[in-house]
């Protein structure tokens, strides 16, 4: 009898350690198995910040755009871009099909910023003999007599892989006349996905008179009461050489297009360089004989710095004459 007590006490204690070993194990793996869950967490909710659906000229509180030309002999093509990421950050892609329509009205805006589409029956019989159109590509809309506003239907970015659509509105040239008609085309793209938002901006065109000497270089005049994504930058001038701009990186990044442009002649490439005091720059070569105003877009890094108008000029400072070197027969 003392010998069974005995196997049955021996057996009771590895059986306990048995089953000990069995809920610690439980616990180790349901902490690691919680660890990788919250981690991966972190990781799904960083990749999602923004919203895979973003445009140049437009956003989900509306922008107001401008396509300067000196050229008053030309009408004015506007190149615009819809994304199926965060721009400018292509490799954050949405990786469904994205589905939209696009319509462009034309119109008016007054000082307070209220667009108002021009009447069939008035202003825009005058636009019968002018040059207002938008196109995908394939379709050319002329504003006139087929109407004041067309949408482009069915519009499909690919999903899986960084994917641009291009519309291109084009203004007559009588907009940088002495005494232009200042049209606003109104651009809105409505996502048939309910978990996107709307994009809308106005652009038009307008006339860049010619500065007295060299180059300089400034942000573009800001609304206080708007919320930008972005901001416009202005490099013109008068002469043949060299100009060097500069910005701060962590709060704004350049339009990649600007960069990839092959109108652009970069000095020493198109990689930002170090410019100190956290700055970076990039030098240009300029000819007003045959360009004299460049307009390049920045954007914001994160909405939450402080984007006020005196910050905002502290990182896109402006472009002095002592940062314009003409050429030695200048």
């Amino acid at each position: 009898m003392k010998s069974i007590i005995k196997f049955i006490r021996k057996y009771w204690i590895i059986a306990c350690f048995v089953a000990a070993a069995v809920l610690l194990s439980g616990v180790v793996t349901y902490a690691i198995y919680t660890r990788i869950t919250i981690a991966k967490r972190v990781v799904s909710t960083k990749a999602s910040e923004g919203i895979p659906f973003t445009s140049d000229h437009m956003n989900a509180n509306g922008m107001r755009s401008y396509e300067s030309s000196s050229d008053k002999t030309s009408d004015v093509p506007v190149a615009v871009h819809v994304y199926n990421y965060v721009y400018p950050r292509d490799a954050i892609y949405r990786t469904q099909d994205t589905e939209y329509d696009l319509t462009a009205t034309i119109g008016t805006m007054d000082d307070n910023g209220n667009f108002t589409e021009l009447n069939d029956n008035s202003a825009i019989l005058a636009l019968d003999s002018l040059n207002y159109t938008i196109s995908d590509g394939t379709t050319t809309f002329k504003f006139g007599t087929a109407g004041t506003s067309h949408t482009f239907s069915n519009c499909v970015l690919s999903g899986q892989q960084a994917d641009v659509d291009l519309f291109n509105v084009v203004f007559d040239k009588v907009e940088l006349g002495d005494t232009p008609n200042e049209y606003f085309v109104k651009l809105v793209a409505e996502p048939y996905d309910n978990d996107l938002p709307d994009l809308y901006g106005f652009v038009s065109a307008r006339y860049a008179k010619q500065s007295s000497t060299g180059w300089n270089g400034r942000v573009e005049e800001l609304d206080p009461n708007k919320d930008y994504d972005g901001f416009n930058y202005y490099l013109e001038g008068n002469g043949k050489g060299k100009i060097t701009f500069k910005w701060n990186p962590t709060y704004v990044t350049i339009n990649k297009q600007f960069l990839n442009n092959e109108e652009v002649v970069f000095e020493g490439g198109n990689t930002p360089v170090n410019a100190g005091n956290g700055m970076v720059s990039l030098t240009i070569s300029v000819d007003s004989t045959v360009r004299n105003r460049y307009e390049i877009q920045f954007y914001k890094v994160d909405s939450s710095f402080d984007y006020s108008k005196a910050q905002v000029e502290s990182y896109l400072p402006d472009t002095l004459s002592a940062d314009w070197e003409p050429d030695e027969q200048d």
